[in-house]
């Protein structure tokens, strides 16, 4: 169904389930910033998970969070319904799920939220009380508007336009400590530093090799004189240890040492990035740092980075994108993509941003 604009009534306390993903979170700001701007006096809560929750505390698009954690107090029946009890007391007017799964309509549905909007997968639309069915691709292309038609086919936001890029706020006082934290690893003094993300959480079909990342950052440490830092999970950590191990040159491994936000702020003083198509990709270039994505299984043009200071390597294969988490044959789609490859992109980038400053304390 869709509702217009002028149907909706305003709602005065608006429940939004956030995603679980921090690349998909980073992607549903441009709707989370329509809403807020199309109800400025309601009052608007994000329900997400722990590990998303820090990406809203400097955006502008929510009043506040509730943290929903099944693995602590929410854990099992007894802590599911504490959560529930706690969001009926809130007497929420409007819900609206950008999380697609069954459990998040369910959630609405016990919390006795009047007006609950979310697409119609997972046969949840019962559930629903204002079902919207999902556009096909050709009408929103990009995962970041796929969020966004949800809100305009539901009343909520005006026609989507064109999104060039997705910033993401890091305060002065963020972007000192990740200075000092720098020069606390040894790192002190002008740096040219190059971030390195060889992970991805969706799962291996999405990871180029990690004796490839190995090689590319030791031949760009020999080129600009940098320093690399190797990020990601705690449960990467291994995975960085193995490229490490595969380097010439010493890297500093940062995977697991850090929280969201303390990871953001690394990211800022970084010159390049390098990854795969990772939550790390989105942040890096929500922070506004010059990215080189390694696409394999999955569809650039579904979730691409975006910003104007991204570039994308890949290898044309029959059988991608697959959208797979494992590669059932060859993995030919990032066997394919060679270090030169990225090499080359990545020196191209940089001296189209000219990137040679480094990291600065702010006022």
């Amino acid at each position: 169904m869709t509702v217009r604009p002028d149907e909706f009534p305003p709602p005065r306390k608006i429940l939004v389930r956030a995603t679980n993903w921090v690349g998909d979170a980073i992607l549903s700001l441009p709707a989370l910033r329509a809403m807020r701007q199309r109800f400025p006096a309601a009052e608007i809560v994000l329900l997400a998970k722990p590990y998303v929750s820090d990406l809203y505390q400097q955006e502008a698009v929510a009043n506040r969070g509730i943290i929903y954690n099944p693995k602590k107090e929410h854990r099992g029946p007894g802590g599911f319904c504490k959560l529930i009890a706690e969001l009926r007391r809130e007497q929420f007017d409007t819900a609206v799920l950008l999380q697609n799964a069954f459990h998040a309509a369910w959630i609405a549905y016990l919390a006795r939220i009047p007006a609950r909007i979310g697409y119609a997968t997972e046969g949840r639309a019962p559930l629903l009380t204002h079902p919207v069915e999902v556009p096909p691709p050709v009408h929103y292309g990009h995962q970041s508007y796929y969020y966004m038609q949800l809100l305009y086919r539901a009343g909520l936001a005006e026609r989507p336009t064109p999104i060039e890029r997705i910033r993401l706020a890091i305060q002065p006082a963020e972007k000192n400590w990740a200075v000092k934290y720098i020069k606390n690893t040894g790192l002190a003094g002008p740096r040219f530093l190059i971030g390195v993300s060889p992970g991805a959480a969706y799962g291996p079909a999405k990871r180029w090799l990690a004796d490839r990342f190995a090689q590319l950052a030791d031949r760009l440490i020999e080129a600009l004189h940098a320093d690399v830092l190797i990020f990601g999970s705690k449960a990467e950590r291994p995975l960085a240890e193995t490229m490490a191990q595969a380097m010439r040159h010493m890297p500093v491994i940062l995977a697991g040492e850090t929280s969201l936000r303390q990871w953001m702020a690394l990211l800022s003083q970084c010159r390049v990035v390098i990854t795969n198509d990772s939550g790390a990709m989105h942040v890096a270039a929500g922070v506004g740092v010059p990215v080189v994505a390694i696409f394999g299984s999955t569809d650039l043009s579904a979730t691409g980075p975006i910003s104007p200071r991204a570039r994308v390597v890949q290898h044309a294969v029959d059988c991608s994108p697959c959208g797979y988490h494992i590669c059932p044959i060859d993995f030919r789609c990032m066997n394919g993509v060679a270090v030169e490859d990225v090499y080359r992109v990545a020196l191209t980038l940089v001296k189209e941003c000219r990137v040679t400053h480094e990291p600065r304390f702010e006022d």
